[in-house]
């Protein structure tokens, strides 16, 4: 498993097991072996590949996690984990990606970049979530991919509903 890879190959060049980052939920530390892997980045940040989820704290959302950058800690974006019960996004549209990837479905993941925007004159901050650019993670190979879904029934700002 890549996971044992990683950890053996840390131990042998006596590389920390782990790195702290200050994140926009204060200090966190995350695990190499736990990193996500993403060959081409994502849109409009391509050199930056590797990444980890982290939990927002309970008082906060158990909705969302945060997609941390682990070589640019200023890096990060919220994410919503796609519910595939919602079937906003069409299995048509999202199983060429998931075989070109070599994703077994039991091992996919889909999480959707979210957006928070307070809207001129507004006193509610508006979220959305941009379903035009799922990112695929392999949960089994700790990879993952931005993938472009360009047809009009997916919206780069999809509301998010309570």
């Amino acid at each position: 498993m890549l996971e044992d890879i990683i950890r053996e190959e840390l131990d042998q060049n006596n590389i920390p097991q782990t790195i702290r980052i200050a994140t926009l939920m204060g200090d966190r530390e995350f695990r190499w072996d736990k990193a996500i892997y993403m060959p081409a980045g994502l849109s409009g940040f391509s050199d930056n590949n590797i990444f980890a989820l982290a939990n927002f704290p309970s008082e906060i959302s158990n909705s969302f996690k945060l997609l941390q950058c682990l070589t640019d800690p200023e890096l990060a974006f919220i994410v919503a984990p796609y519910n595939p019960d919602s079937n906003l996004l069409a299995a048509e549209d999202i199983n060429p990606a998931v075989a070109t990837h070599g994703i077994a479905p039991e091992n996919l993941a889909i999480v959707l970049i979210v957006t928070l925007q307070k809207p001129d004159g507004k006193d509610n901050v508006e979220m959305t979530v941009n379903m035009r650019a799922p990112i695929l993670i392999d949960t089994a190979r700790q990879t993952a991919f931005q993938i472009r879904l360009n047809k009009p029934q997916y919206d780069y700002r999809h509301p998010l509903t309570a």
